[in-house]
């Protein structure tokens, strides 16, 4: 196998025969809390969205699917998506994918030459009794989906709920495609890291198959309780394996585990203090938010206002406890300037990083914190210093992005090449962790919020004018030229909706008490 040198920035999920992108849901919400690539499912001819689009020849699909791909990205299939995803990843010259997971995908769905998999006969009398009556067909599938599996019933009956459009032609020819795919080369001299995931009660898989697979020396994992779909049974356990399929796959260098240079960050944010307050747009909304989340019973004596920028927060906090001294601390020096001159509401400035907090232990009541934190990738430090610097009886309210924020802008430059253009954030799964970890209790939760801007070029002037732009030390430094801003702004229009070109952010709120000392 090669060694994969770049950045996992996208994970591409394909569904199988006869289905669209409803059944991944599970799957996506379960990934999104753990993983910080952006997500994008494709829906084949004849299915879904594109259930008036003819089935083509194999190697017209594969072209068109790989055009649909972005760069960087880990492919995951089911079933006949599985396939279809290995023969992606071994066309020659192909760059885009950096590995492959296989959900309940045999190496040849018809059994042949010896290799097992459904009868031929079986197959044809299927593929026959489909076309004089697809729906109930498609009913008997949903069943040999669902046979063995744990939660047959529940499995079933979602199955069921989702009827589709049935375009016969296309679908017929995709049984052909799926009886005529032979990868069981591919197995062996395939030059991408490979996972294949099964179901042990699959009904459509034989365990035999499984076998075979393994004994080509792939990589292999079976689900118990599982059967052809484990991705919506076991949503949850499937996730957890892909986080650590793609965490393997990270180089050793890229830089994942810290991508920010602090000195960096304080820098952009310093030299926006200025146009801050005029595009933080977003920032407010979150901090007004996250204000409402403060108990009215709370009489914090000192309030630590962590990553205070130019003083909003610290202006809606001296609102709420006006007796309380508030400490403004924040990584740009330029920042705290700014609000010493134009919201003079905080008692002391401080210039400091949120991971190594020059403040004594047990001092402070409430820590407070609104839109700064996703710029800390040590979060066992980080809350580490948050604990210590807690009164027994103090608590955190923090607001942070996660991976999901500006996916949109994201997706659009994936198209256009695989660098690094948009930060990465930790996702939710992580800030859950290291909170229990440092014995801080209460919620981490998130939200989407989906606000609209009417060009790209707003987009980009209100991130430079915030200080939010592309910060990551894998970013190319230098100016992107008028032409590529181009390629971007056209690929992101394909986005764009009657309210305007979408942009998200993933926004994470905290709500943390201190535990109780151990011992």
């Amino acid at each position: 196998m090669t060694e994969v040198e770049s950045q996992i920035e996208n994970l591409v999920f394909l569904h199988g025969w006869g289905g669209d992108n409803g059944p991944w849901q599970p799957l996506l919400e379960a990934v999104h809390e753990q993983l910080a690539q952006s997500l994008t499912c494709i829906e084949l001819p004849g299915c879904g969205e594109c259930s008036n689009e003819p089935w083509p020849q194999l190697e017209t699909l594969l072209q068109q699917l790989y055009k649909e791909l972005p760069n960087n990205c880990v492919l995951i299939g089911h079933s006949l998506g599985g396939m279809l995803a290995l023969q992606l990843a071994a066309r020659p010259g192909q760059k885009k994918i950096l590995g492959v997971v296989t959900i309940s995908a045999n190496a040849c769905f018809v059994e042949r030459d010896n290799w097992p998999g459904m009868q031929r006969r079986v197959f044809e009398r299927f593929r026959k009794a489909f076309v004089q009556d697809p729906y109930a067909i498609w009913e008997r599938f949903c069943a040999l989906q669902s046979h063995g599996d744990i939660a047959m019933r529940d499995l079933l009956k979602q199955l069921k709920e989702r009827k589709p459009n049935i375009n016969v032609e296309a679908w017929t020819r995709a049984l052909d495609c799926l009886a005529d795919l032979d990868n069981r080369q591919l197995l062996q001299i395939l030059g991408v890291p490979t996972l294949h995931l099964f179901g042990k009660q699959d009904a459509l898989v034989p365990q035999t198959a499984v076998e075979e697979i393994q004994g080509c020396g792939a990589s292999v994992e079976v689900f118990e309780g599982c059967g052809h779909k484990p991705h919506l049974s076991q949503p949850r356990q499937v996730a957890e394996r892909l986080r650590h399929f793609v965490e393997n796959l990270s180089p050793p260098d890229s830089g994942t585990s810290e991508p920010f240079d602090k000195s960096a960050v304080a820098r952009s944010f310093g030299r926006a203090a200025a146009s801050y307050d005029d595009c933080a747009h977003i920032q407010r909304a979150v901090c007004r938010q996250l204000m409402k989340m403060a108990d009215r019973h709370w009489a914090p004596r000192t309030i630590l206002d962590l990553g205070s920028g130019t003083g909003f927060g610290s202006e809606l906090l001296r609102q709420h406890f006006p007796e309380a001294r508030i400490i403004a601390l924040d990584l740009a020096e330029d920042m705290l300037r700014y609000a010493r001159t134009e919201r003079p509401q905080a008692d002391d400035y401080i210039a400091a990083d949120a991971e190594q907090l020059p403040l004594a232990d047990d001092s402070v009541d409430l820590v407070f914190s609104s839109m700064a934190l996703q710029w800390c990738y040590r979060l066992p430090q980080l809350f580490a210093e948050l604990r210590r610097v807690l009164s027994p009886e103090g608590h955190c309210l923090v607001a942070t992005l996660g991976p999901g924020t500006l996916a949109e802008l994201r997706s659009s430059w994936a198209q256009l090449d695989g660098d690094v253009h948009v930060n990465r954030f930790l996702p939710l799964a992580k800030w859950r962790e290291a909170a229990a970890q440092s014995q801080l209790n209460g919620d981490v939760l998130d939200e989407q919020r989906l606000f609209y801007f009417d060009s790209l070029r707003q987009l980009m002037k209100e991130l430079k004018g915030v200080g939010a732009h592309n910060i990551n030390r894998a970013a190319k430094r230098g100016m992107t030229g008028r032409a590529r801003l181009q390629q971007l702004a056209e690929a992101y229009e394909n986005l764009r909706q009657p309210e305007g070109l979408p942009v998200s952010y993933e926004v994470i709120y905290m709500k943390l008490a201190r535990a109780p000392d151990q011992g």
